[in-house]
């Protein structure tokens, strides 16, 4: 296996740019955008990340990994202004989608069970949650619907053992979120966010559904953490004139 392949197999969460010395081998790349078109929105997001142009780190005969997960808080007033209160809200994500689904026609937030199981964590899941990469997880899959539209879908991941205690395996078309904002020692970390899609792990028609803008933040409980990642579809979005 290529260099290459090895670190896109184990780092799903991240792009690769590979630099190729070989004078016979030529590569097609659609052009950078340059910095007179797209000079504003280049330095918004350089500012927003604390770097400055001449500070980004060029590789120049090797793979470099770079990530597209950011820290939500990094991105306030770069983030469109509409999306900001949903992607950096830290109170129940469920409650919310509900009283915007009711406000708009009176019909409530819908939980559609997608995968629940025990398997493997991807390998930025993994790492997040502290456990081996070879481990099994307990894993679960949902899209929050208006109707039978999904505004949103999530995947949520937790040690097995500490799921097994909490009995999480019965919410069955229950919110994952209603049962731990309940948690009156509930901690959530920060909120990183990325705009590449959500990918679920089920084979249902609902979970190839594309995401628009995602986020994730671990939950803790006691002993009890839980990583939650939640995709905006492109549905949710037209819905709400985002």
């Amino acid at each position: 296996m290529s260099e290459h392949a090895r670190l896109a197999s184990c780092h799903p969460d991240r792009e690769f740019i590979v630099v190729c010395h070989s004078p016979s081998l030529t590569v097609s790349m659609p052009p950078l955008p340059s910095a007179a078109h797209d000079g504003s929105r280049f330095n918004r997001l350089a500012a927003a990340s604390g770097q400055s142009a001449t500070e980004l780190p060029i590789a120049s005969n090797v793979s470099t990994p770079r990530r597209h997960w950011q820290p939500a808080a990094g991105l306030h007033g770069v983030m469109p202004t509409g999306w900001w209160p949903w992607l950096s809200s830290r109170d129940s994500l469920t409650q919310r989608l509900d009283s915007a689904m009711r406000a708009s026609d009176g019909v409530g937030l819908r939980v559609r069970l997608l995968l629940q199981d025990t398997g493997p964590a991807r390998c930025d899941e993994a790492r997040l949650l502290g456990v081996s990469g070879r481990r099994h997880v307990w894993r679960r899959e949902v899209a929050l619907c208006h109707g039978n539209t999904p505004w949103v879908i999530a995947r949520s991941l937790a040690a097995l053992d500490l799921a097994h205690g909490h009995r999480l395996s019965t919410l069955g078309e229950r919110s994952l979120g209603h049962w731990l904002f309940r948690q009156p020692d509930l901690e959530r970390s920060a909120i990183d966010v990325s705009r590449s899609p959500l990918r679920l792990s089920s084979q249902q028609a609902m979970a190839t559904v594309g995401s628009v803008w995602m986020r994730r933040s671990m939950f803790s409980h006691g002993r009890f953490r839980v990583l939650v990642q939640e995709g905006f579809t492109p549905e949710f979005a037209a819905a709400l004139g985002l």
